[in-house]
């Protein structure tokens, strides 16, 4: 909810936000309906590009930020529970990563 609370803040950046967890994309349609989410939700059972995020955890994904580059190496990763409450400071290193 954070994010798209706050995905103004996030207007001006030259990339592409999604998210991504082990979900269904059934369980992502119905909480992007029941919340009004406005971003991408995409889904990695498998956890394939969540390992490549470094947001792999027991057999699910862990909460916080990946940055990647356009060709898709990964720039930064932080596992962080806390992201979204603290939107101002991810949204600092988010730009940082991408200078």
């Amino acid at each position: 909810m954070q994010l798209q609370e706050n995905i103004d803040q996030f207007e001006d950046v030259e990339a592409d936000i999604y998210t991504i967890s082990s979900d269904s994309p059934e369980a992502h349609q119905d909480l992007k309906n029941q919340e009004g989410f406005t971003f991408t939700m995409l889904s990695d059972p498998s956890l394939n590009v969540i390992e490549k995020a470094d947001m792999a955890g027991d057999q699910m994904s862990v909460r916080g930020y990946s940055v990647f580059d356009k060709d898709g190496k990964l720039i930064t990763s932080e596992e962080n529970d806390f992201w979204g409450d603290n939107i101002d400071n991810t949204e600092e290193k988010i730009r940082e990563a991408l200078e």
